[in-house]
């Protein structure tokens, strides 16, 4: 009888979490299965770690995550370096994505895997500061910011959800999207993107049944893409024709790329409108890498 109560239990267990798992799929969700195409085949050593991307002046620009230097790299189709800018007086906790708009550059220094940080912040810099120099250093304004609705900061490693790594900036406002390590959710903040220290609580959550690492948002303002991984798969999600910042209300796209098994994908970022660029650190499996995907095969 304890066994068949035990299995009884088991399959009750494994039952419900396929139920919650299918809630992410609303009834007009597209699933897709793709295999993106490899766009820059290796990046330098110099960012083997590197996390978050975005595309501005026709280089990509990017940085290696938590501890290593306050700096931002600007690369070529070739994949090498063209420009560092180092920020002047920031450091690298844990920086995970960058955004921008059309005078600003954000850094999100968000990562907590732990739960425990209080020093959250986005370094902001300007564009037109920029020169043609290989190597240079900005300053920069600092946002800060902690969640409202944390209560505690003694969770376990990997149990938190007050993690961050995928950063937009739309109409003015920054938006975070956290990784919730417990329930495969990502919960949406908002914060002004001017100078200052908030206190922000989540405004939407989406069952997105895995952990998120980038996002981005089309140059026209109409898609956002979440890049992430689910059991060491990568995963893409894509909200089409959204209203205002609701992201989750219009078309959902979920894709898998079963292909690129165990390839730890940081960063994404739009090439056009018809174009997503996602980036990995260097893996036992992959390089440190660039790939792409035509929006064409997945519309």
């Amino acid at each position: 009888m304890k066994i068949l109560f035990t299995l009884f239990v088991l399959l009750t267990f494994i039952s419900c979490k396929v139920q919650n798992n299918k809630k992410a799929f609303h009834e007009k969700t597209k699933i897709l299965q793709i295999t993106p195409e490899v766009f820059i085949q290796k990046l330098p050593g110099k960012l083997s770690e590197n996390s978050g991307l975005i595309f501005y002046n026709n280089l990509f620009w990017t940085f290696n995550d938590s501890g290593g230097k306050n700096k931002i790299y600007g690369f070529n189709i070739s994949g090498k370096i063209k420009k560092e800018i180092e920020i002047k007086g920031a450091k690298n906790v844990d920086w995970e994505d960058i955004a921008q708009d059309e005078k600003y550059i954000y850094i999100g220094d968000f990562g907590n895997n732990s739960g425990q940080r209080k020093n959250q912040k986005i370094y902001k810099i300007k564009k037109k500061k920029i020169s043609k120099k290989e190597e240079q250093k900005l300053d920069a304004t600092e946002i800060k910011f902690d969640y409202q609705n944390q209560k505690s900061f003694n969770s376990r490693q990997h149990s938190t959800p007050f993690d961050c790594e995928a950063l937009v900036e739309l109409n003015d406002n920054l938006y975070i999207f956290t990784k919730d390590w417990t329930d495969r959710t990502t919960s949406v903040y908002q914060i002004p993107s001017k100078k200052g220290e908030y206190k922000i609580k989540p405004i939407e959550k989406f069952n997105v049944t895995g952990l998120i690492t980038g996002a981005d948002i089309s140059p026209n303002k109409k898609h956002l893409a979440l890049v992430g991984y689910k059991n060491y798969k990568p995963i893409l999600w894509l909200f089409s024709n959204f209203k205002d910042d609701n992201f989750f209300s219009g078309q959902k796209t979920y894709v898998e790329m079963d292909k690129i098994f165990d390839a730890q994908t940081e960063g994404i970022c739009f090439l056009g409108n018809d174009s997503l660029l996602i980036s990995c650190e260097q893996s036992g499996t992959f390089n440190h890498l660039v790939f792409l995907i035509d929006l064409e095969t997945i519309k």
